[in-house]
């Protein structure tokens, strides 16, 4: 298996992991992993350098905007309501 299919394996089961956890954040039922964050955003900053191609891969890309409209979504009930 060569370094970018894997990387993209790793990157898609953070980035689940994360929205699943961030979702159950949300209703009060679990915690934030903040380190678990940290660290997915170093990694997928540091490995679509290396691989550009990996921005191209839907298993990747999907988390990721999920992630951006859960912020959204977590500014706009924080601040508006």
């Amino acid at each position: 298996m060569n370094k970018e299919k894997l990387s993209s394996i790793i990157l898609s089961i953070l980035g689940i992991v994360i929205v699943v956890d961030t979702l159950l954040q949300q209703f009060d039922i679990g915690t934030k992993q903040t380190s678990l964050v940290l660290g997915y955003c170093i990694a997928f900053v540091l490995l679509s350098i290396k691989f550009p191609d990996l921005l191209k891969r839907k298993f990747v890309i999907i988390p990721m905007y999920i992630m951006v409209i859960q912020t959204i979504y977590s500014l706009i009930i924080t601040y508006i309501y």
